[in-house]
């Protein structure tokens, strides 16, 4: 089975078309949905379609989805947990990059001053998804 090439925010352009149709994946639209209905979903059993990431990306959003829903960790925590303590700017580049927000939840790493940090998505949602999942952030 092919898996999910990306994800993409309400009124976010995809960066590539796609043919529509219907998705392999029945539950995954009812699956964001819970979740944003403050449910804890578990998407492990959704394929991910990582070609075109680096190693150093591969690792960092490996790290990244092994947080658990309600918790955070810092750029450097991450870094760090990817064997490459000193790369904590790199791995934000990464983050950045990362295809498949919420299913991969970027939204979930914060700065080291426990601040939001950045985000690829729209503009409020990083804080929204922290607040949905009842994590306490300053800033």
């Amino acid at each position: 089975m092919v898996g999910i090439r990306e994800i993409f925010f309400p009124g976010r352009r995809p960066i590539q078309q796609y043919a529509e149709g219907k998705l392999p994946w029945p539950k995954l639209a009812e699956d964001f949905n819970r979740y944003l209905a403050g449910e804890k979903i578990n998407w492990s059993s959704y394929p991910l379609d990582r070609s075109g990431y680096r190693s150093f990306t591969v690792s960092v959003l490996a790290e990244v989805s092994r947080i658990s829903y309600g918790e955070v960790r810092t750029y450097r925590e991450i870094a760090c947990l990817a064997n490459s303590p000193l790369a904590w700017r790199a791995a934000g580049q990464a983050l950045k990059a990362n295809r498949h927000p919420i299913i991969v939840p970027c939204h979930r790493v914060i700065g080291s001053g426990k601040g939001i940090g950045g985000f690829s998505g729209p503009p409020g949602w990083k804080k929204m998804l922290l607040e949905l999942e009842k994590v306490e952030i300053e800033g």
